[in-house]
């Protein structure tokens, strides 16, 4: 095989350019990613409730599947019928899962917030109206 240097110079410039800012996103990934991988997870969660560590765990999940994904394409396996593409479907449902869990909580809590202001307005109003 050419040393590597005589292919990159056979490479089209567009080629070359979209080498170049998949190498820069790597890097950048990287860096991103170098304070998760090198902190120990239970300190990484302590300070997260149940919700915020369940989408952390899903996200971090999904971005390893993906990241397989991609490599998978790169090397011209077929995704279609491979089982990482199962995997993040899994994922993706259970991120649907945990959103709506999340907006149903969001809900009950801001209901309560108004039955909280209601109470202590009939409060006020009756205090008034006893006093008045």
């Amino acid at each position: 095989p050419p040393p590597p240097s005589a292919m990159a110079t056979a490479l089209p410039s567009e080629v070359k350019d979209a080498l170049t800012g998949c190498e820069a996103a790597l890097d950048s990934l990287e860096k991103v990613i170098e304070p998760l991988v090198s902190t120990p997870w239970e300190t990484l969660t302590a300070d997260l409730g149940p919700q915020e560590k369940a989408r952390l765990n899903l996200m971090t999940a999904y971005a390893v599947e993906s990241l397989f994904f991609i490599y998978l394409k790169t090397q011209g396996e077929s995704t279609e019928e491979h089982p990482v593409t199962e995997e993040l479907g899994r994922i993706k449902r259970y991120m649907a899962k945990l959103k709506e869990a999340s907006s149903e909580q969001e809900s009950a809590s801001k209901r309560m917030k108004l039955n909280k202001d209601a109470a202590a307005r009939f409060i006020k109003a009756g205090i008034g109206g006893a006093g008045g």
